[in-house]
């Protein structure tokens, strides 16, 4: 499968919007993410996964933790542009 559909694909959940939304003020523990989203640990877990699978995000393990945050490395020159879009309409919904 084209490795843009498997963004947009990746995209195609409000879930996994929410997420890329919560993780853009720097990297958080899994369980910081599902406390703010109020949703179940698994949902969590399983919507994270996707989003590294695409480049979206990046997972670091530390004393049996695991924490996500964006990726944004130059060679990803669509991550921005797609951080940006998520970022706007937040800051359009809650006007």
């Amino acid at each position: 499968m084209d490795f843009l559909v498997k963004i947009f694909k990746a995209l195609a959940n409000q879930h996994r919007i929410d997420l890329l939304y919560l993780l853009r003020n720097g990297e958080k523990e899994i369980s910081e993410l599902t406390k703010e989203l109020r949703l179940p640990y698994k949902t969590v877990a399983r919507n994270l996964k996707i989003l590294e699978r695409t480049n979206l995000v990046n997972s670091r393990r530390w004393k049996g933790l695991v924490y996500y945050s964006l990726r944004d490395e130059e060679r990803l020159e669509y991550n921005k542009t797609l951080y940006d879009l998520i970022g706007k309409r937040y800051r359009r919904a809650v006007k």
